[in-house]
């Protein structure tokens, strides 16, 4: 997996569990979200709360692709 599609995946996982755009994704033009400097005080304290968890997640979603690909 590369660095976009974990960051996709961060990001995702960020969204679901804040209801924030992470910094770095665009939010619907109707939307008012917060500034990028609140969007990213915020994802840089989830991510100290939650980004273990989300690394050993995707860890174990790609061992599951690799041993899927040897199939």
């Amino acid at each position: 997996m590369n660095s976009n599609a974990r960051f996709e995946i961060e990001a995702e996982a960020f969204r679901i569990m804040t209801g924030q755009m992470a910094p770095g994704k665009d939010p619907p033009m109707l939307s008012y979200p917060a500034s990028y400097e609140e969007r990213s005080r915020r994802f840089d304290e989830w991510w100290t709360m939650h980004g273990e968890c989300v690394k050993t997640m995707i860890s174990a979603f790609e061992s599951i692709l690799e041993d899927r690909a040897d199939v």
